[in-house]
């Protein structure tokens, strides 16, 4: 399921600094446990190359975050989805129901208000 027409830039700001700053590996959202698992940095802000990090990005690099990947517990019952959170979509594997994902989507919006 891809989700788009909106700006997810926020949530790739929030998210990747929450894993990096605390390095931890997973986290609880409501009911969902997130567990980090990769990046794409780019070379530099107004490049469209980069790489596919499966660290942690470091403090000069949180700013050329395109995207970030997670696997999702809470989405399907007993399974673990795979999500990506690109600047202007997200990518929920496999798919599901659209009213799921967008609870999904808002759990995520709402915990990012301490943040910013």
């Amino acid at each position: 399921m891809l989700l788009t027409g909106e700006d997810y830039s926020d949530l790739v700001t929030y998210l990747t600094g929450l894993f990096s700053i605390k390095k931890i590996p997973e986290i609880l959202v409501d009911r969902f446990r997130i567990r980090y698992k990769s990046c794409f940095i780019l070379d530099g802000p107004e490049s469209s190359t980069g790489e596919l990090a499966d660290r942690f990005p470091e403090e000069d690099e949180r700013d050329r975050i395109k995207f970030v990947n997670f696997e999702v517990s809470g989405l399907h019952p007993g399974q673990e989805s795979s999500v990506t959170i690109n600047w202007d979509s997200i990518e929920i594997k496999p798919d599901l129901d659209i009213k799921i994902a967008t609870d999904f989507v808002d759990v995520l919006d709402r915990s990012t208000f301490r943040y910013f």
